[in-house]
């Protein structure tokens, strides 16, 4: 990845909404430069996916310990198919998997933590719920 790509996505981690335009703008190159550059790294796995921050809910991180036994990619995949994941990752250390979930309520993040502690191989699981977030660029 060049300095140019860097800066694109240095821009977007700041404001997901800006457009082509203001971005050829602010690194003084053409708009359908900026363009390509994006949807390369779209292509390249730089940027995965564009997301709405939801507010008037409950996100957390469940982290889950799996079975000795386990496959720890099939578990992930089926984490990420229960409803209010929205993106598991595979970790190293105490934990196996982290998902990111988002709920309405309390009853909600419940049912969904019976959910994934019911799951094969899912020893069990430590919920950690978001109190506040911390974005680059914003204050």
């Amino acid at each position: 990845m060049d300095k140019l790509d860097r800066s694109i996505l240095n821009i977007l981690k700041r404001d997901a909404r800006a457009s082509y335009t203001s971005m050829a703008r602010q690194l003084g190159v053409s708009e359908a430069t900026v363009r390509k550059r994006i949807k390369s790294l779209v292509e390249k796995g730089y940027i995965e996916m564009f997301t709405i921050e939801e507010g008037n809910g409950i996100r957390a991180l469940i982290l889950v310990n799996a079975k000795t036994d386990a496959h720890c990619p099939s578990i992930a995949k089926r984490l990420i198919q229960v409803r209010n994941v929205e993106k598991v990752y595979e970790v190293s250390g105490q934990y196996d998997i982290v998902a990111v979930i988002f709920t309405r309520s309390t009853q909600e993040l419940n049912d969904v933590l019976e959910e994934i502690r019911g799951m094969e191989g899912v020893e069990k699981t430590y919920t950690c719920i978001v109190l506040r977030g911390h974005y680059p660029g914003k204050d």
